[in-house]
């Protein structure tokens, strides 16, 4: 754990050099090392909102192929009522099974 952080101080420690020397000749001021944290930092939250939507999006259609499958069941049910005896006795199993 200790190489990783001295790598990434490393890393950041040239990041901030490029962007001095880059300041110092005019070409930009914006390369330092907040503006990669904020950057990363943005990109996560936006992943995160990503993340939360298709979980939003999971869970309607699991609610709404929940109730699909009660309908279906009910409507098993109904139409094994109005079957005779044995033959609703075997509806109900194969109903069990796929239900």
């Amino acid at each position: 754990m200790k190489n990783v952080e001295r790598y990434a101080e490393l890393a950041l420690r040239q990041l901030d050099n490029a962007g001095y020397y880059l300041s110092r000749y005019g070409i930009s001021d914006k390369v330092n090392r907040h503006n990669l944290i904020a950057l990363a930092m943005t990109s996560r939250e936006r992943i995160k909102g990503e993340l939360s939507r298709l979980e939003l999006r999971l869970a309607l259609q699991r609610k709404q192929l929940q109730q699909q499958v009660d309908r279906l069941s009910e409507t098993a049910d109904h139409l094994i009522e109005q079957a005779p005896a044995p033959v609703a006795a075997r509806l109900l199993k194969a109903k069990a099974r796929i239900i």
